[in-house]
């Protein structure tokens, strides 16, 4: 009896210095990305997008960045995203807006302690994620081109220009302008006809002299003057004005006019040959 029990513990033994000898397997592998997200999902190009992903690894995430580019560009621009200490696992980071029409390629590329990369989408170098900016609802109209040196007649009237800085068509139908002349006599101003829309960067010219459409006559002065362009709520959205110092000492006289270069900029210059209802970007 007293042997078979000797041969038991001695069997009992055995199998635990076996076991002590067997070494725990330790996982290796990459961490896994998922749950990636882009805020807002239909981006316009006045906003940034913030990209955010669930990154878990059962080791420890030593890298996780955002690589992005627009398409046509050749190399990524890289950023570090952040862990968010509000949501478990979850990194954030932010894409910067980009034009209208642009198309914005990214992946993202993680590294943990082991060295292991990974990337999603999984073919990132060839198969990046992407989204395309939509037009910005934001409204931007300007007085973009004044010309003061007409003959005062229907045939060679002084005009403005306006600009439609936006990325969309604007209804600018019960918009006033007017000069500094109506402005200090507190005279009528001149409310735009129902109906007249500029497209999305585009232009229009309107005289300040009196045509068969038009119920008030005005004209601009060459030496000093202002415009000024209201919406239908009465808030004055774009002026430009101009006096013999802002001219540099001289006036608008010969031809000459005064706007925005480039368009809808607040840096004004005068333009010898003036670019009537076109883009003064150009223009000398």
């Amino acid at each position: 009896m007293t042997r078979n029990l000797l041969i038991i513990n001695l069997l009992f033994l055995i199998l635990a210095i076996t076991t002590s000898c067997v070494e725990d397997k330790v996982y290796t592998g990459a961490s896994t990305i998922e749950s990636v997200s882009i805020s807002p999902t239909t981006p316009q190009s006045t906003e940034p997008v913030t990209i955010k992903a669930k990154i878990t690894d059962l080791k420890l995430v030593t890298s996780v960045k955002l690589f992005y580019k627009s398409q046509g560009t050749a190399t990524y621009t890289s950023i570090d995203m952040i862990s968010l200490s509000s949501e478990q696992y979850m990194y954030a980071a932010n894409i910067p807006a980009y034009p209208k029409d642009v198309m914005v390629q990214f992946y993202i590329e993680v590294v943990n302690s082991d060295n292991i990369t990974s990337t999603y989408p999984k073919n990132a170098s060839s198969s990046p994620s992407n989204y395309t900016v939509g037009a910005s609802q934001a409204i931007k109209v300007v007085v973009n081109e004044v010309f003061a040196n007409g003959d005062k007649t229907v045939e060679n009237p002084d005009w403005m220009e306006i600009y439609n800085d936006s990325e969309i068509p604007v209804d600018i139908s019960g918009y006033a302008i007017y000069d500094s002349g109506i402005k200090k006599d507190a005279n009528p101003k001149r409310i735009i006809a129902e109906g007249v829309i500029i497209p999305a960067k585009g232009f229009l010219v309107l005289k300040t002299d009196v045509d068969s459409n038009e119920t008030i006559l005005f004209g601009l002065s060459t030496d000093a003057d202002a415009v000024y362009l209201e919406n239908k709520e009465g808030i004055v959205v774009s002026q430009i004005s101009w006096d013999a110092t802002i001219l540099g000492g001289t006036d608008l006289k010969s031809g000459k006019s005064y706007g925005s270069k480039p368009d809808g900029s607040t840096n004004y210059v005068i333009f010898t040959t003036p670019t009537k209802g076109t883009s003064n970007n150009n223009a000398n």
